[in-house]
């Protein structure tokens, strides 16, 4: 797959709602939606401006879309993925015990998000026979450059948080250049060569209190 490029950086804001429109597409299209999309109709959709949606586009490039008609649905979700660098099916690996990775995948369904669920990982020694979509759970010190091989260069920690920054030392020495990570760990060292991302629930749920506290305010 031919990978686009930006001629320009993508700031972080604008990359996340690139992956947001990708998203949104592929729910359309699991849902049969035809025909062509506009600017406009993704805006409304995810309570967007317009004018934002058109230049997050901008940094595609030249966009398969028709001025008065709109975009291919099919079309620019293609094309998104691609400057996104997404392979058909991306594989992931996960890494955190099975109950906690299962009780993930219960809403999480990674096949309908393009994803596969390419090896599993667990901190907890109780996990060794244990099975995930088919695949045999294994211990965190078997992750090795065998992933690599496997076309694995993205994973999701989602582990107790003392197992989380040894997990990620071990899938960097893997080869894996992005991890996501879930669980709470207020500091984390990303190594070298490797992009981190960190979803940190006890931060946002602080920042919702300052923001209702701000509408009582104005009440």
């Amino acid at each position: 797959m031919q990978k686009l490029t930006s001629a320009k950086p993508t700031p972080t804001a604008v990359l996340h709602r690139l992956s947001l429109y990708h998203c949104l597409l592929t729910d359309w299209l699991l849902a049969s939606k035809k025909g062509a999309i506009t600017s406009k109709e993704l805006a409304s959709t995810l309570g967007l401006n317009e004018v934002t949606v058109r230049n997050d586009l901008s940094f595609l490039g030249e966009t398969p879309g028709k001025r008065g008609v709109g975009y291919s649905i099919d079309g620019l979700r293609q094309m998104l993925g691609e400057f996104l660098g997404l392979p058909p099916f991306a594989p992931v690996a996960f890494v955190g015990s099975a109950k906690v990775v299962s009780s993930l995948f219960s809403f999480f369904l990674v096949e309908k998000f393009g994803f596969i669920s390419a090896a599993f990982f667990s901190e907890d020694p109780n996990d060794r026979t244990a099975v995930i979509n088919g695949r045999e759970v294994q211990s965190i010190e078997a992750i090795s450059p065998e992933l690599a091989s496997m076309g694995v260069n993205i994973a999701v920690v989602i582990t107790h948080p003392t197992w989380v920054q040894h997990s990620i030392n071990l899938l960097a020495q893997a080869g894996v250049k992005g991890i996501l990570v879930l669980t709470p760990s207020v500091v984390i060292e990303a190594p070298e060569g490797v992009h981190v991302t960190q979803i940190r629930i006890p931060c946002d749920l602080k920042a919702l209190f300052h923001r209702v506290s701000l509408l009582d305010q104005q009440a």
